[in-house]
């Protein structure tokens, strides 16, 4: 598969990202995604925004995996911009004045280009606003005579104290104030002109790509080490198909399959594996070779009730009781007897599971 793929949410929208660039868009990146695209050999890969904390972040090997593949990888922006700083010695190649803030050791928290965002249906709508971006807008406003160094800076410890998801340019001048400043800087500060530097350096970069001048920038030699953990993730994690800001990975579809095999596929080698706690890879090898795959996974994707944000959860024991009903198991049982016999070793994972999957029809459905 050939084209451009972008990894994009709240840092702009995807109307204007499309303007500037065709290319394939996808949900911020994950933990697994990278990993996931390499086989598609796209002419190359750009991240501008990416999922952390509650959804495992994406991984720096699965890049390099990629740079090693041959894909160019680009960033910018968000964590773009942070994977770029931390791998552009390996050939991906970072854009923009935020990239260069972590490359120069300006910049060194995370949390500088972190928000808080709506979901995929409604667009990924920034509800708070990047710390870069407040940056970037105090500098404006001293550059421009309306405020202080001293003030400034001052606004700035404040900035970096106050949680990411509760940072705004309404709050910065509600701190203006309670700081004591002048009121003739609050009114500037005010009245100054927004500088959203994440999404000047993301149209930077897919400005850059539309350009086609990419294509002659060399990349530096590594040698890839695939280690055990790094064969881990590609056993796990890789993404099998994707509905908005949730995914299917492979690890998922094994157990969703645990908690439906009874229906699905009693008695074949593929729900064998499964329960036998073999390799994700091994069991979608065999349920390939039984010409149940597409079934298992479109099966999965209509009952699939993540989002991708946060775990999927509710009344743990009316889940359970729906499930045992459905599977003929005893639901006096333990948890833990009750997921080692699915086929679980985690308790927590097969419960996290039965509220991700199973439906939450009536019990005399």
């Amino acid at each position: 598969m050939s084209g451009i793929v972008i990894f994009l949410g709240p840092t702009l929208d995807r109307a204007a990202a499309q303007d500037r660039l065709a290319a394939r868009y996808l949900p911020p990146v994950s933990q697994g995604d990278i990993l996931s695209l390499v086989p598609e050999k796209p002419d190359a890969i750009g991240i501008i925004d990416g999922y952390f904390q509650l959804v495992p972040a994406v991984w720096h090997k699965e890049i390099l995996h990629a740079l090693d593949c041959g894909i160019p990888v680009f960033g910018a922006a968000s964590m773009g911009a942070l994977r770029a700083a931390e791998l552009d010695a390996f050939g991906m190649v970072g854009v923009g004045r935020i990239y260069q803030w972590y490359r120069s050791g300006f910049l060194d928290a995370d949390d500088e280009v972190a928000v808080i965002h709506a979901p995929h249906a409604i667009g990924h709508r920034p509800l708070s606003e990047a710390m870069v971006n407040l940056r970037a807008t105090l500098d404006l406003a001293v550059r421009d005579g309306g405020l202080s160094l001293a003030s400034a800076q001052a606004l700035l410890e404040v900035i970096a104290a106050t949680p990411y998801w509760q940072r705004s340019h309404e709050r910065l001048v509600d701190d203006a104030a309670r700081l004591g400043l002048p009121r003739a800087e609050i009114d500037a500060l005010s009245g100054a002109s927004r500088v959203d530097q994440k999404r000047l350096d993301a149209l930077e970069m897919l400005d850059l790509l539309a350009d086609g001048a990419w294509q002659r920038t060399a990349r530096s030699g590594f040698r890839f080490n695939r280690t055990t953990k790094f064969n881990r993730l590609a056993d796990r994690d890789t993404c099998l198909a994707r509905s908005g800001d949730g995914r299917i990975t492979s690890g998922a579809l094994v157990d969703f399959y645990l908690l439906e095999g009874y229906r699905l596929g009693e008695g074949s080698i593929s729900l064998a594996r499964a329960r036998a706690r073999r390799p994700a890879t091994e069991v979608i090898a065999a349920l390939h070779d039984e010409g149940m795959y597409q079934t298992v996974l479109q099966d999965a994707l209509t009952r699939d009730q993540s989002d991708g944000l946060r775990p999927c959860e509710g009344p743990d024991r009316a889940a359970l009781a729906r499930y045992c009903q459905r599977a003929s198991l005893d639901p006096a049982r333990s948890m833990a007897d009750l997921a080692a016999a699915v086929g679980f070793a985690d308790p927590d994972r097969f419960i996290e599971r039965l509220h991700r999957f199973c439906p939450a029809e009536p019990l005399n459905a």
